[in-house]
């Protein structure tokens, strides 16, 4: 055996300073992701919120047929979706559900 050889058997692989670096390294990595999720993320989502089309209740009939109650202007309607069309069920006026 050379003497790198007999080096190399006694050191141990993981030692207290690369423990260290991992932990800190990950403290880093999580903060990155904590700032990431607290002021990046709000920042890209879209307002899904209508100026002029407002749902205003959703019932799911099926597991692939919707009926929404939706709010245009001051006038409600009640439509029906499905995976293939869309279908206006009636006007409702509000005033007379209670």
């Amino acid at each position: 055996m050379t003497l790198e050889a007999l080096s190399l058997e006694t050191t141990p692989i993981i030692t207290f300073g690369y423990v260290m670096q991992v932990i800190i390294s990950l403290f880093i990595v999580m903060g990155f992701i904590w700032l990431a999720a607290k002021y990046l993320l709000p920042r890209l989502k879209s307002s899904d919120a209508g100026k002029i089309i407002k749902v205003l209740d959703r019932a799911y009939l099926e597991p692939q047929v919707t009926a929404y109650l939706l709010r245009i202007g001051d006038k409600t309607w009640l439509v029906g979706a499905s995976n293939k069309n869309i279908t206006l069920i009636d006007k409702i006026d509000l005033k007379d559900v209670a």
